[in-house]
């Protein structure tokens, strides 16, 4: 009798322990899925939100694409293009903008829409008859305006160069700045020649790589340019526009 009773209870306990374990792995099991599921989830919902833009970024670029709408029917209505959309030459008045976002900072462009002045020289100390117009444009239509020539690039001729700016070789820039008697042509500070431009707060308004570009070669951007430079050494670009970029 004891014997059946032990064999019952150990059989009773072998099938307990064996749905316990049966229920723990079930659970185990279930507990993989989900967290897996969960995992793959999130991965999904992280990949999605760097490709996918949120309302935040969406409305940021909503603006800016309605902003270069904008600067382009501006740019048309205005005729900007009966005398920027010239070629390059001689003095550059009126200057050319097929390259404005590579030559221009745009926070640049849009301050002087907003409040053109006189920045060219006609021939030595004689400013031109031919001057930008004043369009009173509004602080929207500036930025808009200042978007859609930051678009015009001239992926010909800049490409070509790699250029950084280095502060520590700004001391030697204007040594070669003296060397070369840019002065004769330009003003810094108020102090130089009324041929060309005034590079008193050039840094503000010029790309770094344009400048590099320019001065390995000025016929390349102004044919008949009265600019006339010797071939100047890599480093000598570098000094030299890093110099030009310390003014502002």
């Amino acid at each position: 009798g004891e014997a059946r009773i032990r064999k019952a209870r150990a059989a009773s306990l072998s099938r307990t322990i064996t749905d316990r374990a049966l229920r723990v792995t079930g659970q185990f099991h279930d507990a993989i899925i989900m967290r897996t599921t969960f995992f793959l989830k999130t991965c999904l919902a992280f990949a999605l939100s760097l490709f996918t833009p949120t309302r935040a970024r969406a409305q940021n670029l909503a603006p800016a694409r309605e902003a270069l709408k904008t600067g382009t029917a501006l740019y048309l209505e205005l005729r900007c293009g009966l005398c920027h959309d010239v070629s390059a030459n001689g003095i550059n008045i009126p200057p050319s903008l097929a390259n404005a976002g590579d030559k221009f900072q745009t926070a640049w462009i849009e301050g002087y829409l907003k409040t053109p002045y006189r920045r060219r020289w006609a021939s030595t100390g004689a400013r031109p008859i031919l001057r930008m117009p004043n369009f009173f444009l509004s602080d929207d239509e500036a930025r808009a305006l200042a978007a859609f020539l930051a678009t015009r690039r001239d992926t010909a001729r800049i490409k070509k160069f790699s250029f950084e700016v280095d502060s520590t070789k700004a001391k030697e820039g204007e040594q070669i700045y003296q060397e070369y008697a840019c002065y004769g042509c330009h003003k810094v500070a108020g102090k130089g020649g009324d041929m060309g431009p005034d590079l008193s707060e050039v840094g503000k308004r010029l790309q770094p790589k344009y400048l590099a570009a320019f001065l390995q070669n000025p016929q390349a951007f102004i044919p008949d340019s009265p600019m006339k430079i010797s071939e100047l050494w890599d480093e000598e670009v570098r000094a030299l526009v890093s110099y030009l970029m310390s003014l502002k």
